[in-house]
This record gives structure tokens, sequence and C-alpha cells, in this order.
């Protein structure tokens, strides 16, 4: 028995380290939590829609002081919370959420804790 669990370390070691075994991807993680959409394009103010939504979601599991209406609309408390996540996240802080900011916001809604 002993021999089969180091076995299996040894295997599973081995393939992280050439990098076999692949993590599901940021975008599949967050949505487990967030299920609005799995698409990512560019909202900014005045957006409208599922991805709205999904932003609002992921900023409420990322940011502690998110308390966001999950309204799909981009308006002026999700542009301040985008802002100050990107902040955080050392990002450039420019309100639009892009394909950084949508790679930080799956990152940390996936993680126990908080950007910021």
């Amino acid at each position: 028995m002993k021999k089969q669990i180091a076995a299996a370390f040894a295997t599973a070691g081995l393939a992280l380290s050439i990098g076999v075994a692949a993590a599901p991807s940021a975008s599949a993680e967050a949505s487990s939590l967030c299920n609005y959409t799995s698409s990512q394009p560019q909202v900014g103010y005045g957006s409208t829609g599922a991805a709205v939504q999904q932003v609002q979601c992921e900023l409420w599991y990322s940011l502690r002081s998110s308390v966001l209406a999950r309204d799909g609309i981009f308006g002026d408390a999700t542009k301040a919370d985008v802002k100050s996540f990107q902040g955080c996240a050392g990002l450039s802080v420019d309100g639009i959420v892009g394909p950084n900011t949508w790679n930080a916001l799956n990152y940390w809604t996936r993680t126990d804790g908080f950007v910021c």
C-alpha cells in the first residue's frame, strides 16, 4: 500500500513538473460561482446584460467592500468597484473590463480571499 501511495505521489509530481496536469480555466472556475455567462467581452460604463452581471458577481466575490446589485447595468457603482478592483489588483485603472481585468476577476473569484 505504501508503495502505491508513493508511486501515485511521484507520478503526480512528475506530471505537475512537466505541465501535463492542466488546471481548469479561470473562466470555468469562476462560472461555478457566477453563472450569468461564460462570454467575456469588453464592458464599461453604459454596458448592460449578462456580461455585466458576471462582472458584478465576480466583483462581489473579489472585493471585500462590494455591495453591487447584480442588475446587469454598468453604472456609477459598478465603475467605482471596477476601478477599486483594478487598483488593488495592480492593473491599469480605467474602469473598463477588458481581458486583463477579466483574468484578474476570474482569479480572485475562485480564491478563498479578497484582492482587497
